[in-house]
């Protein structure tokens, strides 16, 4: 008699688009379903724009509120107990001591943290360190694996020495959609900077103007290119005219972020704070140059991958507006070097890679 489906919930804030959500919709989409049934139960406030893609794709969607807090516990419990997965893979940062904790409580085999950032961008205060000690012995405690995409993601979770469970598995990006194409110019047409990202205070998406500003007074022919949900109230605080600039072009959300980094000479992040940001891995497969902050998680993928420029974030905008410019002008020759040191590197998805089956299918 043939196994039934391994079930597999998958534990998010909600499915907007980033790096999570875009790994989650592409696995729904290839791994068949007669394999493996999945389920998304969301902790945010609403579905996100993603979820009529994820049910197209086979998913089954649930909500489950964070809030009200007090009573989170025994909801998510209910909602596991009801639906009796295999597997349960949580993406929600330290939250997820508390997610798997129920879920050890309902008897799931397989319960997995995936730790995708470096920090959680609450303040520290005693409240929240106590709060984030008490979430991670709930995680040590109820977790079969914890998988940092970064040694910087993982150490957030606060390791116990040679724990085994606890290991750095990172993200991958598919080299077959995300490919070098040759940049093809306008005569006279200047470099474009472009930043693909969602309106959220990590992503620093403010301090682009300021470095706009500074590339257009070094070279009055710069373009800037920001895609990615969430409105532009964020650009609009430090350029109140950004809408009407017309060497600006603010795309919002977009389907094919492929075809934008076509269109890119460099790619900016001046992210606060990341993990492994599934955008840069896109960038640098497509041959793009990237400049972005200096943070642990990226200097770990700095030091592995060409093409990923770092500069701290109190250099100011002048110093990255130079770099970028210079950036812009990578030649073609080092732009294909660039794509194929990630074909040929642990970061590149294999049409026939299925490491989920050794992950998921451990509860058989």
């Amino acid at each position: 008699m043939r196994d039934a489906p391994v079930k597999v919930v998958h534990v998010l804030g909600t499915l907007d688009r980033g790096g999570v959500e875009t790994i989650a919709l592409r696995q729904c989409r290839t791994i068949p379903a007669s394999c493996v049934k999945q389920t998304f139960v969301l902790l945010g406030p609403h579905e996100g724009l993603l979820a009529p893609q994820f049910r197209a794709a086979g998913a089954d969607i649930r909500r489950c509120p964070l809030n009200p807090q007090v009573t989170f516990p025994i909801r998510i419990w209910n909602v596991l107990s009801s639906i009796r997965p295999d597997v349960v893979e949580s993406h929600v940062s330290l939250v997820s001591g508390l997610v798997l904790a129920a879920a050890s409580a309902a008897r799931v085999p397989v319960r997995i943290a995936r730790m995708h950032s470096e920090g959680d961008g609450r303040r520290d205060t005693l409240a929240r360190r106590l709060q984030r000690a008490l979430l991670r012995e709930m995680l040590c405690n109820s977790a079969t694996d914890v998988l940092g995409v970064t040694s910087a993601a993982l150490a957030f979770a606060d390791p116990p020495p040679h724990d085994h469970r606890y290991r750095v598995v990172p993200d991958q990006v598919d080299v077959d959609r995300f490919g070098l194409v040759p940049r093809v110019r306008q005569t006279g047409a200047g470099p474009i900077l472009t930043h693909i990202g969602r309106a959220s205070p990590e992503k620093n998406r403010a301090f682009l103007m300021e470095v706009y500003t500074e590339a257009r007074r070094l070279n009055s022919g710069v373009r800037l290119v920001v895609a990615g949900p969430g409105g532009v109230e964020d650009l609009m605080s430090v350029a109140p005219r950004v809408a009407a600039d017309p060497a600006v072009h603010l795309l919002g959300h977009t389907e094919c972020p492929e075809d934008v980094l076509a269109m890119t000479d460099v790619l900016l992040l001046p992210s606060v704070r990341e993990g492994l940001p599934g955008v840069v891995l896109e960038a640098l497969a497509s041959g793009v140059p990237v400049l972005a902050t200096e943070l642990p998680g990226l200097r770990e993928l700095a030091a592995r991958l060409r093409g990923l420029h770092l500069l701290p974030l109190r250099v100011g905008p002048v110093k990255w507006a130079e770099t970028a410019l210079t950036l812009a002008s990578t030649s073609e020759a080092e732009r294909k070097l660039i794509s194929e040191g990630v074909r040929d590197s642990e970061f590149a998805l294999s049409s026939g890679d299925q490491w989920w089956r050794t992950v998921w299918t451990a509860s058989r």
